[in-house]
């Protein structure tokens, strides 16, 4: 092979790394609520269409079970579609405290990897956090009760809440446009609406870099 065919592949290679390294994922993130059609929805996709993975949760219960409460809900994810097993979950993790209750040492040695793992995943979300862009915040809420006084403390209240939470994200990520929040009133009648979308991007690189960065932690 002559050096012509050398310096092609290598090129070649520079070229496809480049690409890769400044590819955008984008991260969509989705909530609706309205007493019809409940879901939270979680998109993975590049090139502002080719989708990596979606996961929808559509229903979700907060049940009582011993006079306790747990969450029962259907995801689907992909074209596959499951049922959280509350029996199962609760009893899963009742054995598991028992187990730990009954090993005080097993259970220090979790608790110190659990430590060491937080750690590293503190420091890589840390540096994705820098890198993200957020590309889209959509978030209208309605809500309303039959007591007027009520309805108007609690918008003023739902404001607030999505000032501060803003304003704090905004210190954090870049915003690619400038985010739309809405509260509405509704006076006479008990009503709670949630329309929520953002959408985040960052480069396939600063994910790489992120990642690369658990080395350093000890």
């Amino acid at each position: 092979m002559n050096i012509e065919c050398w310096l092609l592949i290598i090129l070649s290679e520079i070229i496809v790394t480049s690409l890769l390294l400044y590819t955008k994922i984008y991260l969509s993130l989705k909530c609706k609520r309205d007493g019809s059609n409940d879901y939270i929805e979680i998109e993975v996709y590049i090139m502002k269409g080719l989708l990596i993975y979606r996961m929808q949760v559509p229903i979700i219960e907060i049940i009582g079970k011993e006079k306790s409460l747990w969450v029962e809900s259907e995801i689907r994810a992909g074209e596959k579609q499951d049922k959280t097993h509350t029996k199962r979950e609760q009893r899963f993790i009742k054995e598991k405290f028992k187990f730990y209750l009954t090993h005080p040492k097993k259970l220090r040695r979790i608790v110190k990897k659990l430590r060491y793992y937080i750690r590293l995943y503190d420091q890589m979300m840390k540096n994705i956090i820098k890198a993200l862009h957020c590309e889209r915040l959509y978030w209208k809420t309605s809500y309303g009760s039959e007591d007027a006084a009520l309805t108007g403390i609690m918008s003023g209240m739902l404001w607030t809440i999505k000032a501060l939470l803003l304003t704090n994200l905004e210190k954090q990520v870049v915003f690619r446009a400038k985010p739309v929040i809405h509260v509405h009133p509704i006076f006479g009648h008990n009503h709670f609406e949630v329309d929520f979308q953002c959408i985040f991007s960052i480069r396939l690189g600063n994910v790489i870099t992120a990642m690369r960065s658990l080395y350093s932690v000890k």
